[in-house]
């Protein structure tokens, strides 16, 4: 079953439940992050809400920065006085490890809910790094334990006037190495997002025979339509692109997925595929479940040298709910 539905963040009839009603849900993973949005589904949980366990997860290279320590404390000023969980996991990890949050999660499992022949997971997907995300989903929905896992995602009001800069490398997420056959050119689809510095350079390091352009349309607001207008000009101007730009949804996974997986169909005959999730993060989930259903592709992502921890984003604007029921295809 694949189900998508975007709520209001500011309403405030609109509230996050558990997955079955009148149970809990089993586990509730979350990241915490500089930006104010990392706060938002705490504050638009459910009175009544109630989970076994929850992971918050922080990023060891960010821990040091005051806008991090403040959204962590009012957290667990929330936690505190709301007990959603029934157990509380707290987890330091690092955006070049994201296999440590698999072992956490595993470890949770075992000791949690071993007796247990189905679970249900929240999965704030918000503020999480997108290597990371793309790591842990794959994870998840290999499990045979798992039901169903609900993503929740909020979108910001608006984002800052950057978002990062630099480029460190490149790299491959565990599980997303494809299927290389060596005897065919390289392709590379970029689903654009803010950031031009990554992309160019990353354009640049895998020279690829074939340079495909994604405009995230339609979007998750108008700001985030026009300010991602200007870097696919930009990006335009600087380097050649190969294949007309297409269209893909930044504001559904599964529409999303059906756009990446048809810009491969079209042209794997000739072509070994990098893909390039840089826009929402409604759009990596999408390109991992293009992924799950035919890894005919290799999904990489450019890490930048710095990310705007001051003004990357303001305000909550949309909260979009994502209900995946886990099954045997999954699990292939």
């Amino acid at each position: 079953m694949e189900k998508i539905t975007a709520n209001r963040w500011d309403d405030r009839k609109y509230k996050v439940t558990t997955i079955k009603e009148g149970s809990p849900d089993d586990l509730y993973i979350s990241c915490i992050s500089y930006e104010p949005r990392t706060i938002g589904l705490f504050k638009k949980l459910d009175s009544g809400y109630k989970a076994d366990t929850g992971l918050v997860i922080t990023n060891e290279q960010f821990e040091k920065f005051s806008k991090v320590r403040e959204n962590k404390k009012e957290i667990n000023n929330i936690l505190e006085r709301m007990a959603f969980f029934n157990n509380l996991n707290t987890l330091s990890s690092s955006i070049d490890n994201p296999i440590k949050i698999i072992i956490e999660i595993d470890k949770i499992i075992k000791n949690r809910f071993a007796d247990k022949q189905k679970i249900n997971i929240t999965f704030d997907i918000t503020t999480f790094p997108r290597g990371e995300l793309l790591t842990v989903i794959y994870y998840l929905r290999h499990l045979t334990i798992i039901d169903t896992i609900r993503i929740l995602y909020i979108s910001p009001k608006k984002y800052g006037k950057w978002l990062s800069e630099g480029y460190r490398y490149s790299t491959i997420p565990p599980f997303f190495e494809g299927p290389p056959t060596f005897e065919k050119k390289t392709a590379l689809l970029i689903l654009a997002g803010f950031e031009y510095d990554r992309a160019v350079s990353l354009i640049d390091d895998v020279e690829p025979s074939a340079l495909i352009l994604g405009r995230p349309h339609p979007g998750t607001s108008k700001e985030f339509r026009d300010a991602d207008e200007d870097i696919i000009t930009k990006l335009k101007r600087t380097r050649r692109f190969t294949k007309e730009i297409y269209d893909i949804p930044a504001n559904d996974p599964f529409l999303c997925r059906d756009s990446v997986k048809e810009i491969i169909q079209k042209n794997s005959q000739s072509h070994d595929f990098f893909v390039v999730p840089m826009g929402t993060k409604i759009e990596v989930l999408g390109t991992y479940l293009a992924y799950e259903e035919n890894p005919n592709f290799r999904i990489i992502y450019p890490v930048p040298l710095i990310y705007n921890v001051v003004n990357y984003s303001s305000g909550c604007r949309d909260v979009y709910e994502v209900l995946l029921k886990c099954d045997e295809t999954a699990k292939k």
